[in-house]
């Protein structure tokens, strides 16, 4: 579903919501990178407006990762996307399945 970054609620966790959020960044004017974000909140600077994002993807250290990004390069449609069911608990079911059929 998408919907615009103004009917977003910031500092909401839509990860538990089972959801995370895709924001178009217009890094160059032929180039948009999409971030996979769970939360984000609007931090007003002097003279620029941020958007702080936590992403969905852990580092290699397992730390959440934040980026600040200025709110004028991102588009204003974001996307919400629900995210798939416990993968473990569809795995266990599958090999019980097999095991059954065997």
């Amino acid at each position: 579903m998408i919907t615009i970054i103004d009917d977003l609620i910031p500092k909401h966790d839509y990860s538990e919501e089972g959801c995370y959020l895709i924001f178009y960044h217009n890094v160059k004017p032929t180039l948009t990178r999409k971030i996979k974000a769970e939360w984000f909140d609007l931090n007003y600077g002097e003279k620029v407006v941020w958007l702080l994002i936590r992403e969905t993807k852990k580092d290699e250290d397992g730390k959440t990762k934040y980026r600040n990004v200025k709110y004028q390069n991102i588009d204003l449609s974001v996307k919400i996307v629900k995210k798939a069911g416990n993968q473990n608990a569809y795995k266990k079911g599958q090999v019980e399945f097999n095991e059954k059929k065997q």
